[in-house]
């Protein structure tokens, strides 16, 4: 009931009522492959009707790209499912089934996007912008995708209301605006789809001057495209490819840039954090452009036969593989399963078997977990989805931007920041509800060292877990 816990779902709930058939970790391992599956052969089925040179172009471009490389090394392959919906999603809005038939086809496509509040805000979207574009639409057929896209988003939309909507951290637009990973300044990097917030999560290629010259002429290839459809499909379908290329692009560099101020005061109304991230407004243009490419492709297949459209293509995927050439091996890297020790398993059960519900306070105070069994691939605290019982865990999150710190927090705790410097008493548990303590050892960030009436209940070499009910 809280933003941190919204932002999972429901996939949350999802994982959990499928943990018992398949484990979460299996189960992360296939919504890594769900996303780049659909979003290649969404993308090629939607221009197949050009040819198989350019289906293979759009599948391939729309996969490989710093703009899934990037959310991918941020570790959001969630946020990826509605990247991979928007295919599918136009395929079924602008398909000729009756209405009935493809407002059901329509919540099947937009599934995977909608297990994220974001995911499930974008598809909706989508959806009625889809509908919007038929030949012959109604505003019958806008209004039942408008209610399909809410249904799809009732599961975080009722508890938002019920807590009286969720606002962001002013912080939080500074702190993940577009970056420039280029060298190039924000708009460049933002039109190739790069520009994530996150250094880490930023490929070392990036700012290689052949990985920037592949990016830009994916972009110019992408401009042809727009011409091509200008030409053949009138006006109205150019000026729209074009804004869905260009326009988020331009929108972000100006969201983190001329109008910065702007959108930090919007922060303050409910809803608007949703938008706060400008590198997963990009998304459109991403999928835009490989859809634009392939169109070109096509237009070649058509004029000079599919043996020179099977070369165009070759040289598109290799310009998309330039643009960014170590995505195998950083993804690879950063996607490596690791194991759990087993005094964690011991102390999760020793809280769940408790006959009395239990409040526990995950220390350090800090949400990230970078422990001696894992030292080099820090992860979110995970036991707020161990636990049965209410957690209490940091959701503060440092970000450094221009050479300084910004720390975003959008559910604060009254004793934060003193539990941050490991002064723990009795009063600020009380006033939490903390029945429950747990301490990780071997990880960064300050523990307490005085545990007056605290009663040690479980001591593993990874783990502490005290009972503070009568703590002083």
């Amino acid at each position: 009931m809280d933003a941190a816990a919204l932002r999972g779902w429901p996939l949350d709930a999802v994982s959990w009522l499928f943990s018992a058939l398949v484990a979460p970790g299996i189960q992360q391992a296939f919504m890594l492959a769900a996303c780049l599956i659909l979003a290649g052969t969404g993308a090629g089925l939607l221009v197949a009707r050009a040819g198989p040179a350019a289906a293979a172009t759009a599948s391939g471009i729309a996969v490989w790209n710093p703009y899934v490389t990037e959310r991918l090394l941020l570790g959001q392959p969630p946020t990826l499912l509605a990247y991979a919906c928007l295919p599918w999603i136009v395929m079924v809005a602008r398909s000729r089934h009756p209405r009935g038939r493809r407002i059901v086809l329509l919540v099947v496509a937009a599934a995977p996007a909608a297990l994220i509040p974001w995911g499930g805000a974008v598809a909706a979207a989508s959806a009625i912008l889809a509908t919007a574009s038929r030949r012959e639409c109604r505003w019958s057929d806008m209004i039942a995708a408008a209610l399909a896209g809410l249904a799809w988003c009732l599961p975080w939309l009722v508890p938002t209301l019920i807590i009286g909507g969720v606002t962001g951290d002013a912080d939080g637009a500074r702190a993940f605006g577009l970056a420039d990973d280029t060298g190039f300044g924000l708009l460049l990097s933002a039109l190739h789809g790069g520009g994530v917030w996150a250094s880490g999560a930023q490929p070392p290629s990036r700012g290689d001057p052949l990985a920037v010259l592949g990016s830009t002429l994916i972009l110019v290839a992408a401009l042809l495209g727009v011409g091509i459809v200008w030409r053949t499909h009138g006006r109205r379908l150019g000026v729209v490819s074009g804004v869905l290329l260009l326009g988020p692009a331009v929108l972000g560099a100006l969201a983190s840039g001329p109008a910065l101020n702007g959108v930090t005061d919007l922060q303050s109304v409910p809803g608007f954090a949703l938008l706060r991230d400008q590198h997963r407004l990009l998304m459109p243009g991403v999928m835009a452009t490989a859809l634009l490419i392939a169109v070109g492709v096509g237009q070649v297949t058509r004029v000079a036969g599919p043996g020179v459209a099977a070369a165009a293509s070759v040289v598109a995927l290799s310009l998309a593989v330039t643009s960014v050439p170590d995505l195998p091996r950083v993804v690879q890297e950063a996607y490596q399963p690791i194991g759990y020790p087993a005094d964690w398993y011991d102390v999760v059960d020793e809280v769940n078997t408790s006959p009395a519900s239990t409040t526990v306070l995950s220390l350090p105070w800090q949400p990230l977990r970078q422990p001696r069994w894992a030292p080099e691939r820090p992860f979110l605290d995970p036991l707020p989805r161990a636990l049965r019982g209410r957690v209490l865990t940091s959701t503060s999150l440092p970000v450094r931007r221009d050479g300084t710190v910004l720390l975003v927090d959008d559910s604060p705790q009254p004793a934060g920041e003193q539990w941050r410097r490991g002064q723990v008493d009795g009063s600020s548990l009380r006033s939490a509800g903390v029945t429950h303590v747990l301490e990780w050892r071997g990880t960064p960030g300050a523990l307490p060292v005085v545990h007056s009436g605290w009663v040690l209940v479980f001591d593993g070499a990874n783990y502490r877990l005290w009972d503070v009910s009568r703590a002083e």
